[in-house]
């Protein structure tokens, strides 16, 4: 059963030189650098209340304003029209995320070359449809053009950058704005800006 959310901020990154990294080294290798790496990501999670979508190789997704919490910490998935405040707050949680992401991943080496991780990450703040899929090793899913920009977001930043979208910049109201540098718009039609320091 298909769930419709009004506005919910999307994370997507992924590594800088993953591809050559994974030629030349084994899959045990490979395997056990990424559970590395994506473990310390989990760790953020709860700090900053974000979902974790799914890991598809080197790319890790997240979410932010998808999941309500009760007062004993109970979540469950929101079906309530959220509120301004609750929208600027979910694309505040999920940027603070993607800074905190940024800087635990340059702890963690290149197996390849020994030097720090560099990530690339894109933002969007919009719609999306939520539910499960199959009737054997059931997937809770994430669909709709939300998900596509914030994918393109991240494809077309730049290495150890984020790259949000005017509507999720608009959501952010940063009080700093000449911490966004506009990129000129990328290819799926929508205004974006790169992070260009951090708080």
């Amino acid at each position: 059963m298909a769930t419709q959310h009004e506005c919910v901020t999307i994370m997507f990154t992924d590594i800088v030189g993953f591809t050559a990294f994974s030629k030349e080294c084994t899959p045990g290798q490979v395997m056990s650098f990424l559970n590395e790496l994506f473990s310390k990501l989990d760790d953020l999670l709860d700090k900053h209340s974000v979902y974790k979508v799914e890991t598809a190789g080197d790319c890790y997704i997240i979410c932010a304003g998808l999941l309500d919490e009760d007062e004993d910490g109970f979540k469950t998935v929101s079906t309530a029209s959220p509120s301004p405040a609750a929208k600027a707050k979910a694309a505040r949680r999920a940027l603070n995320f993607t800074m905190d992401m940024m800087q635990v991943a340059s702890t963690v080496m290149m197996p390849n070359t020994g030097k720090p991780v560099v990530l690339r990450a894109g933002l969007h703040s919009g719609p999306v449809v939520s539910g499960l899929i199959g009737s054997r090793l059931l997937k809770f899913s994430l669909f709709g053009d939300t998900m596509n920009t914030a994918s393109r977001m991240e494809s077309t930043s730049l290495p150890g950058r984020i790259q949000v979208s005017q509507a999720t910049l608009d959501l952010l109201r940063d009080p700093q704005p000449s911490r966004w540098e506009p990129t000129g718009g990328v290819e799926v039609k929508v205004c974006c800006f790169l992070f260009t320091s951090s708080t």
